[in-house]
């Protein structure tokens, strides 16, 4: 898994180093793997399973940053920061991370100018993908923000073997945290979707039937 990682191109020295006081924990769906306003415990690396990266607003309500996979980091700028999570990591289905102490991650970096770069060129992707996001769920209409949802949910986690059905299984709450509105804007505009064909749901499976219709939608606001 490593060669999907940032930490791909260290040497077994570095890898050994960060592996001397790593520690594995696992964590059951709907669990908090980080909460907002504490402490990063150090590097943390998903190795199984799937996480949403949350944020709750002056209103209450939890919105959706972003979707991680294996092998992401979790909490990467409190921990640059040496600040607190100003996000929650919350599993979706049972999740198992990698925990790397802070300190010896430091160390590395500080010796590794190739690796700083990365994280630096890391960072910013990051924050280009978060302001694009916050554009369109400030500006497009709601069926589009929905769209997106599903198009971001497919990129990042893919389909099941039928290449239709969406490879995780999605609340209502869950899409709507995603696309920016109401839990029932989200069923609205869903079973919109399923009407026109676009999608079909069953339960927490979603199966998308008409990709282009969805990019169509995304792009055309509507």
């Amino acid at each position: 898994m490593r060669k999907h990682s940032l930490i791909d191109e260290l040497s077994y020295e570095e890898l050994e180093a960060l592996n001397k006081n790593r520690y594995r924990v696992s964590y059951k769906a709907g669990e908090n793997i980080c909460k907002e306003g504490t402490k990063s415990p150090g590097l943390i690396c998903l190795n199984e399973g799937k996480i949403k990266i949350t944020r709750t607003g002056t209103n209450g309500r939890e919105q959706i940053l972003s979707l991680r996979k294996p092998v992401d980091f979790i909490g990467f700028r409190a921990l640059m920061q040496e600040n607190v999570f100003l996000d929650s990591a919350i599993a979706l289905e049972d999740v198992s991370v990698c925990i790397i102490d802070k300190n010896d991650f430091f160390k590395i970096v500080g010796d590794n100018k190739h690796l700083a770069f990365k994280i630096i060129r890391l960072l910013a992707r990051e924050l280009n993908e978060t302001d694009n996001r916050m554009v369109n769920l400030s500006h497009k209409h709601i069926r589009a923000r929905l769209a997106d949802a599903l198009l971001l949910v497919n990129e990042i986690y893919g389909m099941l073997p039928d290449n239709e059905t969406l490879n995780v299984p999605l609340k209502r709450s869950d899409l709507a945290a995603l696309s920016n509105m109401t839990t029932s804007n989200a069923i609205r505009v869903l079973s919109s979707f399923s009407q026109e064909n676009i999608v079909e749901i069953d339960q927490r499976d979603i199966k998308i039937k008409n990709l282009k219709a969805l990019n169509d939608i995304s792009v055309f606001g509507r």
